[in-house]
């Protein structure tokens, strides 16, 4: 009996020492393991709509394939496979795990725009591939895939500036570019999350707690959906810009620069190669030329000069000139457009037929100094104030920027040149129209404005932007 009772006792013993000393960190680990699990669930975007109510952008659910790295305990199988099935390469996931610490519990995102036949081949591998997860994410969708690209911009995981500032995680998705990015604080919501139960094997048991994702704020925009697809469908495949603004409060009505970047490509996962080929093609799709393509303004230019000469009295409307398809100045010869000219003309048949020997002559009765003035009154030479980033001043020369550029003084012929919009002047097409659109309003020159109000998804109203002057053209009501 007392050797029964000792051999049970030795057993007893040799049980709790194989459990607490051989086994015991394995216990450990997975009693670690069974615990609460924190999964963060992605708050909608919020929707950009045009000035009648019509989405610029939407939404859709999409397939994200994330990994939890504390889940991985046979990190590099699980990769393989993974890799495998999905022909996703190593380095690709690897790069992804490096991006949080290895005993993380948190899901970082490794490739975005799953299809449902991948989605598949996850789920029935799914005993195999421990700490592997599909989540379901809201994905961006356009009315087709170029539709104002540069204007509405695109979203992709928060850059390292973005990480910085502190408000967004690795793997957070961000606006770059456009009304995504300028209204990105309102269009990100705030994210849910949900606490589960789980199992030493990682495997979901029960729901403890959920809280629901905040979707992000809705923005009415100043946009004209119909105008918009009318402007981009009059470009077709040409390279240049449409502004389209309202000459009574400066709202863009539309904003198209062609040719424009696939916003598709920007909702999955995109290939170095992909994003390499588009930043390098000769085409410069990513340029937004409406506010960054910096051209002669040309012809257009002649109703400064003719403003500036009505006001300054250098010109009167009944001033006429020959036209014979030449101006001499000098050695020099500036030839019209029209071969053997228009004949006699006064200032409005000038403008009616864009005479340029009209304006060779008045560009120098006007004289550089005054027509340099009044352009910068007519906001030429300086940002318009778009709330989108990269605008570019444009450039309205002057004897002393010359000097100052190229070290060479002003030449009469320099006037000239400048006259029809041409030398050295350059201006967007976004100064161009808001410079038109003072004229049609009588001189005042509007802030271009994109936002109207921005609302949250329960209608309550968070910010809102009223038109706004930013200066204004000192011409007489009769040079009007």
């Amino acid at each position: 009996m007392t050797v029964c009772a000792v051999s049970g006792l030795v057993v007893i013993l040799g049980q709790l020492w194989y459990l607490q000393v051989l086994e015991g960190q394995r216990f450990r680990d997975l009693s670690e393991k069974n615990r609460i699990r924190v999964r963060p669930a992605t708050a909608p975007r919020g929707i950009l709509f045009d000035r009648h109510g019509l989405p610029l952008v939407d939404n859709r659910p999409a397939f994200t394939l994330s990994l939890i790295p504390r889940e991985m305990e046979n990190r590099s199988a699980v990769l393989a496979r993974l890799s495998i099935l999905l022909r996703i390469p190593v380095g690709e996931l690897e790069e992804a795990l490096e991006r949080v610490p290895a005993d993380s519990y948190r899901p970082v995102r490794a490739r975005r725009g799953l299809t449902l036949e991948e989605v598949a081949k996850v789920e029935e591998w799914r005993l195999d591939l421990p700490g592997v997860l599909v989540e379901v994410e809201p994905q961006r969708i356009y009315p087709t895939n170029r539709f104002a690209a540069h204007l509405l911009g695109y979203v992709r995981e928060a850059n390292e500036d973005q990480l910085r500032q502190g408000r967004l995680r690795r793997g957070d998705l961000a606006g770059q570019s456009g009304l995504e990015r300028l209204l990105d604080e309102y269009l990100r919501g705030r994210d849910g999350g949900e606490q589960i139960e789980v199992d030493a094997l990682g495997r979901p048991v029960q729901v403890m707690r959920r809280r629901e994702p905040d979707p992000g704020a809705h923005v009415i925009t100043t946009v004209d959906r119909r105008i918009q697809e009318i402007a981009e469908r009059a470009m077709g495949s040409h390279a240049g810009a449409v502004v389209v603004l309202d000459p009574r409060s400066g709202d863009v009505l539309a904003l198209t620069s062609s040719p424009a970047f696939d916003l598709g490509q920007f909702t999955g996962t995109m290939e170095r190669e992909t994003w390499l080929r588009l930043v390098n093609d000769p085409r410069h799709p990513m340029l937004n030329r409406a506010i960054q393509g910096q051209y002669p303004p040309g012809s257009l230019f002649k109703i400064i000069v003719a403003a500036a000469g009505l006001q300054e009295g250098t010109l009167t409307p009944m001033d006429r000139v020959y036209c014979n398809g030449e101006f001499r100045l000098g050695n020099w010869s500036f030839k019209d457009w029209k071969p053997g000219g228009h004949g006699w003309v006064d200032l409005h048949q000038a403008i009616v037929q864009s005479c340029n020997v009209y304006f060779y002559q008045a560009g120098l009765k006007v004289g550089i100094d005054a027509i340099t003035r009044y352009a910068r009154a007519f906001g030429l030479g300086r940002p318009s104030g778009i709330n989108l980033p990269g605008e570019k001043f444009g450039l309205i020369p002057s004897p002393a920027s010359k000097r100052e550029r190229v070290g060479r003084p002003w030449h009469p012929g320099d006037t000239v040149n400048v006259s029809i919009g041409q030398g050295q002047v350059l201006a967007t097409p976004l100064q161009v129209a808001r410079m038109m659109a003072a004229v049609a309003n009588g001189g005042i020159l509007w802030r271009p404005r994109l936002v109207q109000r921005v609302e949250s998804s329960d209608g309550r109203l968070l910010y809102t932007e009223g038109a706004q002057v930013d200066g204004r053209v000192d011409l007489s009501p009769v040079v009007w």
